[in-house]
Parts: structure tokens; C-alpha cells; sequence
């Protein structure tokens, strides 16, 4: 996680482009006026931006400003949301006033949170952040002491979060995210489409569509950053959530698992079975239930759309062993150097078809045709880079 602006000077910011007026966003931020002028002195000069045209009647928001608002006011809000749900926590278990995490919380007691969720533990955490685990510590539990309930459960293996916990260290990652964002707003308001875009993809996508797309993409906007992170769905999906993706590219779930996510589906893509090059049941015209089941498989993992297709299209009775593997690459090589069939979209496995070492086998699944698609966050507002890699990739697919 990047460096990030001090979350006070982002509220002072906000309440002055609002009010238009130092003097009142300082009595609304319970902070003496110079204070705030140096907040928005420091966010200018860390940004390299005019957030404020200055007059007589105060000071109003210039076009980068208006931009800047745009991106503090979704991050605020999420940390507002989160302090409004561990206020009514306390409310209904006990008669002590609620603390205000959205005012008194600082920067590095949120990213610490953000960064014991992510590793589960202060020591990990620490490391991420570049500090001392004591700094880590402290910062958490001072954090808890301000909103008045547990974040915090201890585990033999580390530390957990409660719900309470997760749900803030959830909307502080969204809102680091929208203040990361707010960079590449700016830069491309100057005309400087740098950008980054990180892509979580599984399998199916990887393999052909998504080449071509960051391909493109990298044609039109050639000093963008783009990281392409692999691996399971649970994995990916907490990603997305958590702010550390930006969207994820593959099967969908339908419905979307989370009802802080969306998915939009792309195409529809069939299945296929598949098997090496010679395979006793390569050439063969008519292929049966049984043929199939006379031969060992490679299946993804229970719980996958496409496990689900194998389950209902082949079963499986305990007379041959299951190799389950999410990887492409294993995949691939047991194929090639066994009898072993797999159920997989012919898009996986398309180069290994066309210079013959796999071959597709004559098995209908027309039937069982899956969505593929995006998930994202809702209420995403993707940078004009992001924005540009849903177009061509919709383009694409079509």
C-alpha cells in the first residue's frame, strides 16, 4: 500500500470545497483555521494541483479540485457508513456513548487494520507497512479503543477480526483505493494516461481473450501499469472486495456471491472434452457415457461451475481416481503424458488443439454452456484507463 494523505486534512478538504470557506470547514472539522489552511496547502503541494481558486468571498474548487472532491467524498462516505454501523453496534449492546471512528480515526491506525486483514497477523502486517510490530499494535488497538467494540478476536495462529472488524477494514481498503484513484484522475485530467489497472482473471480468460484486450489497451495508453494477479475465486473475490484488484475476469456465479459485487456477463462459452493426441478414444465417431467413464479425469475443484457440469454430465461412482487441480499448466501436462480426460472450454487449450497435441473428443455439451464475464465492486467508478479496458474488452467479446 502506498503512502497516504492524512485522512484529517482529506476531511478539511471536503468540508472547505463544500462550504467554500476556511473558516467554516474549520469550526465543522473542530480544527483552528490555520490548520486547515495548511491541510490544503500540504494536499496541493503533495498532489502538484490548484485545488482552490481563492477570491474575497472564499474559496472555491477549481476543475482538479472538483475532480479531487469527487474521489475524497466516496472515500469519506464508506469510512462514514462504517463509524454509522459500529455506532448502532453500540448502541444496542451497551449504554456508552459511540465513538466517532470517521472523525477521530487517523490514516495509519486504518491502513494498519486494512493490513492485518490481509496477512492476519501484526507481525505480517508490520512487515507490509514497513514498521515495527509495536507501531502496528498500538495503532490497532487504539483504533478499537475509538470505536468501542472488538475488531480484534487472538487465534492460536495469529489474530482475526471480528465482523465488526472486517466490515471497517473493508470500507478503509475501498477508501484507500478511491484516494489512489484520485491520482490517476488527476494525471489524466492533465492529459497523462499513466494509470494502473490490476486484473484478476482465472482460468478460462487467460488464455486468449485477455492478451488481446491488454494488447490493445497498451497500444492507446503505452505508459499505463497493468499487473495481471492469478488464483482461486475465493481468493480473487476477497481481493476485489478489499480494493487490491480492480475487477475480475472469468466464469460467473450467477448470482454474484457477495452483495457488494456485480457481475456482467460477456459471452456464453460451451465445454468440451478433451484429450491428448492418440488417445484411445480420439477418432472415434460416437462416444458414450460409459466410454467416458472407462478413463481417469482432471476436474476442478467442488464448488466450480465447471465441477458442477462434470458432476452432472459424467459422475463419478469411486471406480477411477480424480486428479483436481485449478491449474492450466498441470492440467496440460497430465493430459499430454496419460489417457486422462478433462472437461474444460476449447479456449484453454487452443494452441496445444491447432498444433496437435490435444484433441477436442465428438461429446455434445452444448447444453452446458457458462457465463462468462466481469465482476466488479458496486458503485466502481473506473479511472478513464479502466474504463477504456471495459470497452475493448465488451469489444471483444462481441
Amino acid at each position: 500500500m502506498s503512502e497516504l494523505p492524512n485522512i484529517h486534512h482529506l476531511r478539511a478538504f471536503a468540508l472547505a470545497a463544500r462550504l467554500n470557506s476556511v473558516h467554516r470547514a474549520a469550526a465543522a472539522a473542530h480544527l483552528s483555521q490555520p490548520a486547515v489552511t495548511q491541510a490544503l496547502a500540504r494536499l496541493e503541494k503533495r498532489y502538484d494541483c490548484r485545488f482552490f481558486e481563492r477570491r474575497s468571498t472564499g474559496v472555491y474548487p477549481t476543475e482538479l479540485g472538483e475532480i479531487m472532491l469527487a474521489r475524497v467524498e466516496r472515500a469519506l462516505e464508506l469510512i462514514s457508513e462504517a463509524a454509522r454501523r459500529l455506532a448502532e453496534s453500540v448502541r444496542r449492546t451497551s449504554s456508552r456513548t459511540p465513538g466517532a471512528v470517521d472523525r477521530l480515526a487517523t490514516t495509519a491506525q486504518l491502513r494498519a487494520l486494512v493490513a492485518i486483514a490481509r496477512t492476519g497477523g501484526y507481525s505480517a502486517a508490520a512487515r507490509e507497512l514497513g514498521l515495527a510490530q509495536p507501531s502496528v499494535h498500538r495503532a490497532a488497538r487504539d483504533l478499537e479503543r475509538i470505536a468501542g467494540v472488538p475488531l480484534f478476536d487472538r487465534i492460536s495462529q495469529g489474530v482475526a477480526l471480528t465482523a465488526l472488524g472486517r466490515m471497517l477494514a473493508l470500507r478503509a481498503a475501498l477508501a484507500f483505493r478511491e484516494i489512489e484513484a484520485a491520482t490517476d484522475d488527476l494525471e489524466e485530467a492533465k492529459g497523462l494516461v499513466r494509470g494502473r489497472l490490476i486484473i484478476g482473471t482465472l482460468p478460462l480468460i487467460r488464455t486468449e481473450i485477455l492478451p488481446d484486450a491488454v494488447t490493445e489497451l497498451c497500444k492507446l495508453y503505452p505508459q499505463a501499469s497493468i499487473r495481471i494477479d492469478d488464483g482461486s475465486y475465493s481468493s480473487q473475490l476477497q481481493a476485489l472486495r478489499m480494493g487490491e484488484i480492480d475487477l475480475l475476469i472469468g466464469a460467473l456465479r450467477q448470482p454474484a456471491p457477495a452483495d457488494d459485487v456485480e457481475e456482467v456477463a460477456l459471452f456464453e462459452d460451451t465445454l468440451a472434452v478433451i484429450a491428448r493426441a492418440g488417445h484411445p478414444l480420439h477418432g472415434k465417431k460416437t462416444i458414450t457415457r460409459e466410454n467416458l467413464r472407462a478413463f481417469p479425469w482432471i476436474v476442478p475443484r467442488e464448488g466450480t461451475p465447471t465441477r458442477e457440469y462434470f458432476d452432472k454430465a459424467i459422475g463419478h461412482d469411486g471406480s477411477f481416481g480424480l486428479i483436481e487441480t485449478p491449474s492450466l499448466v498441470a492440467l496440460r501436462g497430465l493430459l499430454l503424458k496419460s489417457d486422462r480426460l478433462a472437461i474444460i472450454s476449447p479456449r484453454q487449450v487452443t494452441y496445444e488443439v491447432r498444433t496437435g497435441l490435444l484433441a477436442t473428443l465428438p461429446v455434445d455439451f452444448s447444453g452446458l454452456a457458462r457465463p462468462v464475464g466481469l465482476t466488479q465492486r458496486k458503485n466502481w467508478r473506473p479511472t478513464r484507463l479502466q474504463a477504456a479496458f471495459l470497452k475493448i474488452l465488451r469489444n471483444l467479446a462481441e
